[in-house]
């Protein structure tokens, strides 16, 4: 069976992820065990001073069987988000908990429990980001449709995982402010680049704990916060534990990625989010009115021209209207085009015309992006990856 047809028959149902030789077909997993074998690396040298040898193999793997045994990956990944397309094409982060120590600084583990620290932060830090880079909506839609699709994902997980936490009003509010959403000062061009929160985590630059400071573990956890966001109960003097280590970094970016604390696309919530926002920005606005300086146009632009029956001429206007606004380069906007119509056209085919109501023509818009969420380049694609990359340049 070819990589293509596993893949399309993991998605159908046909072929179950029951086995590990199945597993071990799946990108995502790929990485993981990689990850993971970093991880046993990584301990090992703290517990011993030494990395291990290759001699040292069956020493290395019962010492970290935990990390390393062929069923480790149930703890981290629902078999439902590992069926996903583009967690077969994409390396993609556990669904379920963190990957070992991926929640505090590279060289400051403190060994606070198993669970799914970062999922809050990193799902804040995505809404920052997204409303600095282009506030085209207020924010008070930003968080309104960030906490919404939380809360959906959340609820869609639970139903199987009831380890998973439960929503949190208060949590999520918490970790926007943490995030700085809100900040007023003018905004730079860093924002444009890939979320590297895996990164900003190893270095120090956020505290997954910082919460402490605030909040007493009964506030933060109780029923009400669930509900709606409360006030902390602590006066937030508590000093951090952890410290960012400044620039140069010296290499923990690097290993950060080495071991797999970066990935190439983003969570459920981290998609979702994105997909509901670029409906918004697109739901309002006829087609002929595109703003192509804004990627969510421009992606409406091409499902567009993917419905017209002279597509050559429509693509080379769109490529004109593209470069134009000047977010993408002349050399690059032809396949640029061409690789998301490759993206869009299975979806497409389905229909036999443009969706008259703008309820069905933001619907298919949705469905594409949520199960391609690469199309958003939030994330960096690894340097091995033959996946095309959808970066776009800084909105000027």
């Amino acid at each position: 069976m070819s990589a293509e047809e596993f893949r399309a028959n993991v998605e159908s149902g046909e072929v179950p992820v029951d086995c590990h030789d199945r597993v071990l077909r799946i990108a995502t997993l790929d990485i993981f065990y990689v990850a993971q074998i970093a991880a046993g690396i990584y301990r090992s040298n703290q517990l011993d001073g030494d990395f291990p040898s290759a001699e040292d193999l069956d020493t290395f793997y019962a010492r970290h069987h935990q990390l390393l045994n062929q069923d480790a990956w149930r703890q981290y990944y629902s078999p439902t988000f590992l069926a996903q397309a583009t967690s077969a094409r994409f390396y993609r982060l556990p669904d379920l908990q963190d990957l070992p120590d991926s929640s505090d600084p590279f060289t400051q583990p403190r060994q606070k429990g198993i669970g799914h620290f970062t999922k809050l932060p990193r799902w804040a830090h995505n809404l920052a980001r997204t409303y600095r880079r282009q506030p085209t909506l207020p924010i008070a839609t930003i968080t309104q449709i960030g906490l919404s699709t939380l809360q959906q994902t959340i609820i869609r997980l639970r139903k199987d995982y009831l380890s998973v936490q439960r929503y949190s009003e208060t949590q999520a509010c918490f970790w926007l402010k943490y995030m700085k959403i809100d900040l007023s000062s003018p905004f730079t061009k860093e924002v444009w680049n890939p979320n590297h929160f895996g990164v900003h985590v190893a270095q120090g630059a956020f505290d997954m704990w910082a919460w402490e400071a605030h909040y007493s573990q009964k506030l933060w956890g109780s029923i009400e916060a669930r509900i709606a966001p409360l006030e902390p109960d602590l006066d937030g003097a508590r000093k951090s534990e952890v410290d960012w280590c400044g620039w140069p970094d010296g290499g923990i970016g690097v290993q950060a990625w080495w071991r797999g604390w970066e990935p190439e696309v983003g969570s459920e919530e981290e998609i979702e989010f994105l997909a509901a926002v670029a409906v918004k920005e697109t739901e309002s606005t006829e087609v002929s009115n595109l703003d192509y300086a804004m990627r969510s146009h421009m992606l409406l632009g091409v499902m567009r021209a993917a419905f017209e029956t002279e597509r050559e001429k429509h693509i080379e206007d769109l490529k004109r209207w593209i470069i134009e606004a000047g977010r993408i380069d002349e050399s690059k906007a032809e396949q640029w085009i061409q690789e998301v119509l490759m993206v869009m056209g299975p979806y497409v085919q389905k229909w036999d015309v443009w969706p008259a109501a703008v309820e069905e023509r933001s619907g298919l818009l949705r469905h594409i992006l949520i199960e391609n969420g690469q199309l958003f380049a939030r994330w960096k694609l690894s340097p091995a990856s033959k996946e095309f990359d959808f970066a776009l340049k800084p909105n000027e």
